[in-house]
């Protein structure tokens, strides 16, 4: 017992005092679309359909780049010849639907077939960046609740596990915001569900989400369970995103997200079962 607690000593404290002050290395991709010429070399470079561009009309062609399909591959940044693809540092990439996770950019095409950037389209609901700082200013306050999580392997290739296994270790800890793991649905106040969901895994998932108490949360890990990543959408063996078998409030990209990301989207979490709560108690 005394080595233990030597041993303790010496090591210090390991927990980082804010896990969200650090950036990754590589974040999603992001474009700059003052740049772009539409030449369309970084949606076919993509290979989950994450970057898009379709006509619009005869003079006009529209840009989709969706962070709930990206890999974060970096294919687009090697293949735009503009170099109008960046790598961003930011994890606080939380969302409360698919579209806050898509930016379309329109352009006017003249009969030489040269694009110009017209403009992006307004996104539906709070941005990202609205989101994240509502988030600050939580974690700056006093957390008042807990959250109790159950989280379902619905058919990852364990990636967004090994992430959300990382959240509980000593360096971030997520104990400490009062957020806790269960091994029950009917104890849970959030689903945490990851990868695509599989047919063998779909009836399994709906009767957890049946199975946890109301006001339920649901929030989706990764690429394959925000938009079915590289598996698609309706093939033969996956159904497809987490929202096609079960409705989802919050939705964490990546692939797989980092601790810190994960750690973002579970407190946000906490703020809308919170406010869920509230509103039934009116």
């Amino acid at each position: 017992m005394l080595s233990i607690l030597t041993r303790s000593l010496r090591t210090g404290i390991l927990t980082e005092k804010d896990p969200f002050a650090a950036a990754p290395p590589f974040g999603f991709p992001v474009i700059d679309f003052a740049r772009c010429i539409a030449c369309d070399k970084c949606a076919t470079a993509c290979p989950t359909g994450a970057i898009q561009l379709t006509p619009a009309g005869p003079d006009r062609k529209l840009l989709r780049m969706s962070h709930a399909a990206c890999i974060q591959c970096r294919e687009c940044l090697t293949a735009c010849p503009e170099q109008a693809i960046s790598k961003a540092h930011d994890h606080e990439v939380a969302a409360y639907t698919r579209d806050q996770l898509t930016r379309v950019a329109s352009f006017d095409v003249d009969e030489a077939g040269r694009a110009t950037f017209r403009g992006v389209a307004a996104q539906p609901g709070p941005s990202l960046d609205e989101s994240a700082a509502r988030l600050r200013e939580r974690i700056q306050g006093r957390l008042g609740r807990s959250l109790h999580v159950r989280q379902v392997d619905a058919g990852s290739c364990n990636g967004c596990e090994l992430e959300i296994a990382a959240t509980a270790n000593p360096v971030f800890d997520l104990e400490r915001f009062g957020i806790h793991f269960v091994a029950s649905p009917r104890h849970a106040d959030l689903l945490l569900v990851t990868g695509p969901v599989t047919r063998n895994m779909e009836i399994a998932l709906r009767r957890t989400y049946e199975a946890t108490p109301e006001p339920r949360i649901v929030v989706a890990v990764g690429a394959c369970g925000c938009s079915g990543g590289l598996f698609g959408e309706g093939t033969c063996s996956s159904v497809g995103a987490v929202d096609q078998v079960v409705p989802v409030d919050v939705y964490i990209p990546g692939c797989p997200p980092r601790p810190q990301a994960i750690l973002n989207g579970l407190l946000v979490a906490m703020g809308r079962r919170e406010a869920r709560l509230a509103a039934a108690l009116r």
